[in-house]
């Protein structure tokens, strides 16, 4: 297991590449990406920092890793544009656990000019475990303020 922004090398060698760190990431993290058929696929391994002293990853954790990757889908989306998070809805199916690799795909539900509507899934295996929805706000779009 991984901690802070050291890479997994088991991830690594699986093709997953480090998602780009920002000093909240770096206390959660690390997050990974890669593609698959075309598809961004995002990752986390579950570790002990992430316990909520059950021996599974804090309620917090599950919702900070989507709104982290919904996010990020907007910018592969719209590259030109950034955003911020307006709106967060993040539903628990399943548990998991300590050890576990988390892994969830997104999907643009809608976009607008100014919003961006979300949706993602995350599964350790076959296993659905939480899914989220958001709207992301579009604060600039090709270096012009809206």
């Amino acid at each position: 297991m991984t901690e802070g922004t050291d890479a997994d090398p088991d991830l690594i060698a699986a093709g997953w590449k480090l998602l780009r760190p920002s000093a909240f990431i770096t206390l959660v993290g690390p997050f990974y990406s890669r593609t698959v058929e075309g598809k961004t696929q995002y990752c986390f391994r579950v570790a002990t920092k992430h316990d909520n002293t059950q021996d599974r990853p804090h309620g917090g954790m599950i919702m900070s890793f989507m709104d982290e990757v919904l996010g990020h889908s907007t910018q592969i989306a719209r590259p030109n544009d950034s955003f911020s998070t307006i709106g967060f809805d993040c539903q628990f199916i399943d548990g998991s656990a300590i050890g576990d690799l988390v892994v969830a795909e997104t999907e643009i539900v809608r976009a607008t000019r100014s919003l961006m509507f979300m949706r993602g899934e995350c599964k350790v295996g076959n296993r659905v475990i939480a899914t989220a929805n958001g709207i992301w706000k579009v604060l600039l779009s090709r270096g012009t303020e809206r």
